[in-house]
């Protein structure tokens, strides 16, 4: 039995919109195979002010939505707060976000002003919330609410910083310890204020990045309790934008937290426009993001809750989506665990920053290429439903607090800022192009895996290095790059390196650094190396590969009925930097540890997701040309043809 797969797109409702204009578009959206609506804004400030108000218009809509057979999902914060939960009319000076000199957050073009700590802020929002609920609960077509659409705050103002406060006195108990990991001279927590001081000690920054992405499930909590108490029927969603992994650091300023937010509400979803001004983003990182996102989901799926449509605005024709774009977009995300999918969005703006921009629609509301697509996806999804990526057999481990550590290391000496998280999208991208998918994991879940990456893993404590050894001594094999187990969770220098509490694992120890004679020879083999080595010596391990002046390169650890390879330089680093060829050495990896759980011929690329009925093998072509190739594992085994730039489906019941 398939799970339904939610299909449709947003409209944006205006104040020149009637019945009639809406029912027409809905009729459109439903010849075109479209059976979800999501309606933004929610509250319509400029109706008539009579009983009911603001929210007729919005009955109105979920009853056209009814008679024409399409269900509603209700967008409560799409960046316009002053058309949606806290109107001009409500406004006051004191609810302004402020930066860290104290000034209000004036520069946002849309949204990110508002202080959700601030307490009347709050209950302005649960109240405003909790009567929107009231309003279209008993709605037949109300199918859920978006509470946060592209999360994001962060304010330094006393109530903000009074939350730190307590987030910081719950992680540590105590004061003095505390003052022990920041280095300072507080007596009570009430006396912690922030500043940019890591002379000492990172943590005061570490913390604070640590504390704004757990922020979002703080106050967005207040928000769904306050629509749960009138409503407990229907989902609420709240999205974020791409994935943390491979958005680096403009994802962690706003902060974004994929997994924090999976934990506060019930389905997550993920605003994707892989079409910018710079280009097109790439076929492996566009895996990497839904990779990633179905990660952060609990592996139960996730919703593209903005799949781009079109140009992004007048002056940026490069933005321009074609047809075979946006079927490679959404196949690749179907195939990846979404179970929904709602493009931004059905008609261009007519006003605004991005007037004439977006649309499965033109500006007069007659068909496109894309909606035309649009129609041929909806037959797609209706066979296939939502789907489930089969595991692979590779998990590449992410620790925020490693992401949190980093860029405060970084920071100040302007180096990459996004070492770490470069670093898994490397490894990622690398394996990509030897034919195999990985999967993003946490470390509760890499039991399930037979080869785990660590890449600049640079936060290695106790209880992280007794779960890793573990795996490894039960069959697991760990490969190792980078920066290894530095420093503990509270950012002390680990007393043996490399590996800090999984030293013993790692058989050798470190020496020294150096950034010349990185390249490297592993069985063989050559190998570039990239950015800066280390200088070990064995302990236990086995040389497996070497640096020219004859340093170990690669140490291998056996414990166990599992291995631990240590690859003493950034590996994966050189991939995402485009330098070295890690490609190489995953194919090496690919072969030596049997990864590819089914292959196709070069160029295409392949992966496999199923329901409870069927397997599904994606084939893409990302060439200019036809390519004919065959295709081997899970029962796929034949040739296939794929035009240019497209996508072949291929199905396979189960017995």
């Amino acid at each position: 039995m398939k799970q339904d797969f939610l299909y449709g797109t947003v409209i944006k409702l205006t104040r020149e919109d009637t019945p009639e204009t809406i029912e027409r578009n809905f009729a459109q959206m439903k010849d075109a195979g479209l059976d979800t609506v999501v309606v933004w804004p929610s509250a319509f400030w400029w109706e008539e002010k009579k009983p009911g108000y603001p929210f007729n218009t919005g009955k109105v809509v979920l009853e056209i939505a009814q008679r024409v057979g399409l269900g509603i999902i209700m967008e409560l914060a799409g960046q316009l707060p002053m058309m949606e939960y806290i109107p001009d009319f409500q406004m006051k000076d004191e609810y302004y976000a402020v930066d860290e000199k104290g000034d209000k957050k004036l520069k946002a073009a849309s949204f990110g002003y508002l202080n959700y700590f601030h307490p009347e802020v709050n209950a302005l929002i649960c109240e405003h919330y909790k009567k929107t609920a009231l309003a279209y609960r008993d709605c037949a077509a109300l199918i859920g609410y978006d509470v946060f659409n592209e999360t994001m705050f962060f304010s330094y103002d006393a109530y903000t910083m009074a939350q730190f406060c307590g987030w910081l006195q719950k992680k540590y108990q105590t004061i003095e310890r505390l003052n022990a990991v920041w280095e300072r001279t507080y007596t009570d927590f009430s006396q912690v204020s922030y500043a940019p001081w890591m002379w000492m000690s990172i943590m005061p920054a570490a913390d604070l990045g640590a504390f704004r992405k757990e922020a979002t499930a703080i106050y967005l909590k207040n928000w769904c309790d306050a629509i749960r108490e009138v409503d407990g029927k229907h989902p609420l969603i709240a999205d974020n934008i791409g994935s943390m992994i491979t958005n680096g650091t403009g994802v962690y300023e706003r902060p974004q937290d994929d997994y924090v937010l999976k934990e506060t509400v019930d389905e997550i979803g993920m605003s994707f426009y892989p079409k910018l001004v710079t280009g097109c983003t790439p076929p492996h990182t566009r895996w990497n993001t839904f990779d990633a996102f179905y990660a952060a989901s609990k592996r139960e799926g996730f919703y593209i809750s903005e799949m781009q449509t079109h140009i992004q605005a007048l002056f940026n024709p490069t933005t321009c989506v074609r047809r075979y774009e946006l079927k490679q977009w959404c196949n690749e995300a179907l195939a990846a665990g979404a179970k929904g999918l709602i493009y931004w969005m059905w008609r261009p703006f007519t006003k605004g920053l991005q007037t004439a921009g977006r649309g499965l629609v033109d500006y007069q509301n007659k068909s496109t290429p894309r909606l035309a697509f649009a129609k041929d996806f909806a037959e797609l999804v209706t066979q296939t439903g939502a789907l489930k990526p089969i595991k692979s057999k590779v998990g590449i481990l992410f620790d925020g607090r490693c992401h949190d550590f980093q860029i405060c290391y970084t920071k100040c000496y302007k180096v990459d800022q996004n070492i770490y998280l470069n670093s898994l999208c490397g490894a990622y991208e690398a394996m990509w192009h030897a034919g195999v998918r990985c999967d993003i994991v946490k470390l509760e879940e890499i039991q399930d895996y037979q080869l785990l990456i660590l890449s600049n893993h640079i936060v290695i404590g106790e209880k992280t290095a007794k779960v890793l050894i573990d795996y490894v001594k039960r069959g697991g094999v760990i490969l190792c790059d980078g920066k290894i187990g530095i420093v503990d969770e509270l950012s002390m220098l680990s007393a043996q390196l490399p590996g800090g509490a999984f030293h013993a694992a790692m058989g050798c120890a470190f020496i020294d650094s150096d950034y010349e004679g990185l390249d490297f020879v592993c069985k063989g083999n050559a190998y570039n190396g990239f950015y800066g080595r280390d200088l070990v010596e064995l302990t236990d391990g086995e040389d497996i590969g070497s640096f020219a002046d004859g340093m170990p390169a690669v140490v291998e650890k056996r414990l166990g009925k599992g291995r631990v390879i240590t690859v003493n330089t950034y590996l994966w680093y050189s991939q995402n930097q485009k330098s070295g060829n890690a490609e190489a050495f995953a194919a090496m990896l690919a072969e030596a540890f049997a990864l590819r759980d089914i292959t196709v011929s070069d160029p295409l690329c392949v992966r496999v997701s199923e329901n409870e009925d069927a397997y599904f093998a994606f084939v893409f072509n990302y060439t200019d040309v036809s390519v004919r190739g065959e295709i081997k594992g899970y029962g796929f085994d034949s040739e296939v043809t794929v035009a240019p730039h497209d996508v072949t489906v291929l199905k396979r019941e189960k017995n």
